[in-house]
């Protein structure tokens, strides 16, 4: 089967390549093309969008981040205004990869190859970001927990793409403290096991904000709400971080695959959030 290679110029052009059937859109490619030379994805036509202005754009208001979807990560890792605010998202990003993947990879293309072990997304979760969807019909913008529905799946309908992830600044607070460790086989670019990130808002001892997400233990990569909730105005204590370690063990679905077992997942997960938490209470 011949595969047919179209750059788009334009979000217009872009859109009208994916409408047709057998298309697949390529930004960095870093996932995608070994997808396709492993036979473990398959298209008849790849829609390169690298180059498609609206989706390189990077643009921060007072109250708000757009992050295009064709931005590389490099991109966002230069960016000081994205650092000193979303120092999660900074920290997940420069945990992935290599920097020669980091200089093609898209925070948009990490979103859409919806692996349960996906770095960003788990930043993007705890800071209830939302991806902005285009068609030639219209376009809608969803939840980030709400776009990623399963291994490898997503909400994308046919003929749609994203266009950008955005964050509320207005409704974050400024994190007084950041927590990202991923757990792999190997010290370098790993694939992780278990991994979780964080941020918070700890004033003496007292918890007056929080967003926490685990990778590699579910599905999808999961926000912890429930805990969130038990531990928002909650004085933290020598036992605090015993309890958070069993709740969130208890409360995720992992399997067992060729990186690790289910039950060995559980623990990790539940040891970097007891870690988490005793690093709040430490100031």
């Amino acid at each position: 089967m011949t595969l047919e290679f179209l750059k788009a110029g334009t979000l217009e052009a872009a859109l009208r390549a994916l409408s047709g059937p057998g298309a697949a859109i390529l930004s960095g490619g870093t996932d995608l093309m070994v997808k396709l030379r492993t036979g473990a994805a398959a298209c008849e036509k790849l829609v390169d969008i690298s180059d498609v202005a609206e989706l390189r754009q990077l643009n921060m208001a007072a109250d708000r981040i757009v992050i295009g979807a064709a931005v590389p990560e490099s991109e966002i890792l230069a960016s000081e205004a994205v650092c000193e605010r979303l120092p999660l998202l900074e920290r997940a990003l420069r945990s992935l990869g290599s920097s020669q993947i980091r200089n093609r990879g898209t925070l948009g293309g990490n979103l859409v190859n919806a692996s349960p072990a996906a770095d960003g997304a788990l930043a993007l979760l705890a800071y209830d970001a939302s991806v902005k969807l285009v068609s030639e019909q219209g376009e809608r913008s969803l939840p980030v927990e709400q776009f990623l529905e399963g291994p490898g799946t997503t909400a994308l309908r046919v003929g749609e793409l994203v266009q950008s992830i955005e964050i509320d600044l207005g409704k974050l607070p400024v994190a007084s403290h950041v927590f990202f460790h991923k757990v792999g086989r190997r010290k370098a670019m790993t694939i992780a096991v278990a991994s979780l990130g964080g941020w918070a808002v700890v004033e003496r001892t007292t918890v007056r904000a929080i967003g926490m997400a685990v990778g590699s233990v579910a599905p999808t990569p999961l926000r912890l709400r429930s805990i969130e909730q038990e531990l928002v105005g909650c004085r933290l204590e020598a036992t605090t971080a015993d309890v958070v370690r069993r709740n969130v063990s208890g409360m995720v679905a992992p399997i067992d695959d060729v990186r690790g077992t289910g039950e060995y997942r559980r623990q990790v997960v539940g040891e970097l959030a007891a870690q988490f938490i005793t690093e709040l209470g430490d100031g």
